[in-house]
């Protein structure tokens, strides 16, 4: 089988052979995922018809109304411009992030996304039957920003009816074989590469929509149900490192429906795609201080571009505003475009509309050291139409914390070097002096750990656009995991103060022989910031995106800020954020709501209150937290709260 790395390799000629080689490399990413939101659903419910999702009202598990747990993520980093923002992730990791107890070098059952039961017996008291033109639709896409499915990889779809209750819960867990009987399979895709898909999927598209129709007689019945599984495949042991998150595929827009034909590519909605853009030129988040000294120099004055789809069968006449919102004062700022006419997205695919908003910048004159703002990037249609077609709302969070970071928090791969004694690092740029405390990372895991290895980490003064002088090294350090939280970064603080000016960079040594796979955001392309060092020289990356390494400054203790993923952050709105005492909610039905729960960054709950839309947090001392909102159905909502008194 085909090893899984994508190599940029560099050979060292020996005489008569080639005596080392040595090689950056990608692999893919695995993660923890919290175990409490790991749940089952508590209450199936009945759906009828239409059966819509297009996962952008979901945490970071499809929504437990309309799927059974199936241990796919819901996510906007993983899929390439999915249909509307957001999509579903199979790979070859469980539901807590850790690769498959059973994975082999040859195809094994990975994830699972299986629906509720839904009516195709009747609706509104009339029978349903194949005179009714009833089809299932849905977009998948192979890889996407992560690692793509090879050819012995595959998704597939099946449809059930009939099924064995006690068979079918062991499906879940990925531990027997489908019971023939009661599911047929309606389809299924041999992995590919993501270039060799997007080839075949037409201008401005990235997902392919298959169409369904519903026509076998055993399918009109009061439990009818979809399944979406991959089957995926590890590299051999050859390469224990690189046995990690990989084979993926993403799905979205899954649709439903009586009344539908088979060319029907149609649904009354206006969306973005892709995720928020980041207002400033270089980082994703940066510190306060500095930003403060060259707020100019810091934004992005060229603009930006948003990505819109038009699922609906008819062209519309559309509005785009952005409202910016300082999390800790009443400062806010609007921009409106004028309106414009979007294209659908059967003929045209997915619209890039680029903005400029020429007099907007972020206030610079606050003595705090940290703050936050609060993106709403809003579509709406405005034509004769309006009222009857849906737009949408795309919400990003713009911190100003203690730390740089390029990487937008979604890991999509891992990278690392081989041979032994090779060095990667990252380069940044304070405005004025400053000292560096200590260094966020993110790390993948592989099978059985394998890259549970000790490395350095370094820090080097700038030589020319490259790194030069080592300035300071904290050695034998090792990967640090928590298999309660998701893409959570580890804290390495540092025994003694590190003074910086100007550029700097940090990275890693790499002491043995296997990558240490860090994580890798393969969606924001920062690669003439990353360099590595195999035993000629320093050379930039060949490899798209971003190193997970979040240099942190100052004297302050170390802290996490608001993650920049939407999924986490839109999923429960907290503000002020920093706070002092008091913090509000947006994003939680308070008669739903059972608990409020608020852990340390080791994952231990420290506090537990019952809601209320105002909270008083004035006993948790300085630091970052995970704040959960948990429903009555056990469904859980999730955001990182700073306290800064």
């Amino acid at each position: 089988m085909m090893n899984k790395k994508l190599f940029l390799i560099l050979i060292f000629a020996g005489i008569g052979m080639f005596s080392a080689s040595a090689q950056e490399y990608l692999s893919g990413f695995c993660g923890g995922v919290p175990e409490e939101e790991a749940r089952q659903a508590k209450a199936e419910t009945f759906a009828t018809l239409p059966f819509f999702d297009d996962f952008t009202n979901s945490g970071i598990y499809p929504d437990a109304s309309k799927w059974l747990y199936g241990n796919v993520l819901v996510n906007s980093g993983f899929a390439m411009m999915p249909v509307n923002r957001r999509a579903a992730t199979f790979d070859v990791v469980d539901r807590f992030g850790k690769v498959y107890s059973n994975g082999s070098s040859n195809p094994f059952m990975a994830d699972t996304l299986c629906s509720v039961k839904i009516r195709l017996d009747s609706i509104g008291g009339q029978a349903l039957s194949a005179a009714d033109s009833l089809y299932f639709s849905f977009y998948y896409q192979p890889g996407g920003y992560g690692d793509s499915p090879e050819r012995d990889d595959s998704l597939v779809l099946q449809f059930g009816y009939g099924y064995d209750e006690e068979v079918f819960d062991s499906v879940l867990n990925g531990m027997v074989t489908l019971r023939k009987t009661g599911w047929k399979q309606m389809w299924a895709s041999e992995g590919m590469s993501i270039d060799t898909f997007l080839r075949s999927c037409g201008e401005n598209k990235f997902f392919k929509k298959v169409m369904i129709p519903i026509v076998d007689s055993c399918f009109f019945v009061d439990d009818f149900r979809v399944m979406f599984f991959n089957y995926g495949t590890l590299p051999t042991v050859m390469y224990p490192n690189d046995r990690s998150n990989m084979d993926m595929w993403n799905i979205d827009f899954v649709y439903l429906d009586k009344d539908r034909t088979l060319d029907d590519d149609n649904y009354p909605m206006v969306g973005f795609t892709g995720t928020a853009p980041s207002f400033l030129k270089r980082y994703q988040v940066m510190p306060y201080k500095h930003f403060k000294e060259n707020p100019i120099n810091e934004l992005n004055i060229d603009g930006f571009d948003v990505y819109l789809s038009n699922m609906d069968e008819n062209m519309h006449q559309v509005k785009y505003s952005c409202h910016v919102a300082d999390n800790n004062s009443g400062w806010t700022y609007s921009y409106q475009a004028d309106p414009y006419v979007i294209n659908q997205y059967q003929n045209n695919g997915i619209m890039t509309r680029h903005v400029q908003m020429g007099d907007f910048i972020y206030p610079y004159d606050v003595p705090a050291d940290t703050t936050s703002f609060t993106i709403r990037h809003c579509i709406e249609v405005v034509d004769e139409h309006s009222g009857e077609v849906q737009g949408d709302t795309l919400t990003r969070h713009q911190g100003f914390y203690n730390y740089f970071a390029y990487d937008d928090g979604t890991p999509e791969m891992g990278y690392g070097l081989v041979p032994d004694d090779t060095y990667f690092a990252a380069q940044f740029k304070v405005a004025t002096l400053d000292t560096l405390s200590g260094v966020q990372m993110l790390f993948n895991r592989t099978f059985n750990d394998a890259n549970y290895n000790f490395f350095d980490i370094v820090v080097w003064r700038d030589n020319n656009g490259k790194p030069g002088e080592i300035i300071y090294t904290l050695r034998d350090q090792r990967p640090i995991w928590n298999d309660s939280l998701i893409y959570n970064f580890s804290y390495y603080k540092f025994d003694e103060v590190v003074k910086i000016n100007s550029v700097f960079y940090v990275g890693l040594r790499q002491q043995y022989s296997k990558s240490i796979n860090i994580g890798f955001d393969s969606s924001n392309d920062n690669r003439q910031y990353i360099f590595y060092e195999v035993g000629d020289g320093w050379k930039n990356s060949s490899f798209p995106g971003s190193l997970m390494i979040r240099p942190v400054v100052g004297k302050r203790a170390y802290f996490v800020g608001v993650d920049e993923n939407e999924e986490i952050a839109d999923n429960l709105a907290v503000y002020p954020n920093p706070a002092k005492n008091v913090i509000h909610f947006e994003g939680v039905d308070e008669n739903n709501c059972d608990a409020i729960v608020v852990y340390d960054l080791t994952g231990k709950a420290v506090r537990q209150y019952r809601y209320s839309n105002e909270l008083n947090v004035a006993d948790l001392s300085n630091g970052a937290y995970l704040i959960r909102a948990v429903d009555k159905n056990g469904a859980v909502k999730t955001a990182k709260l700073m306290i800064s008194k």
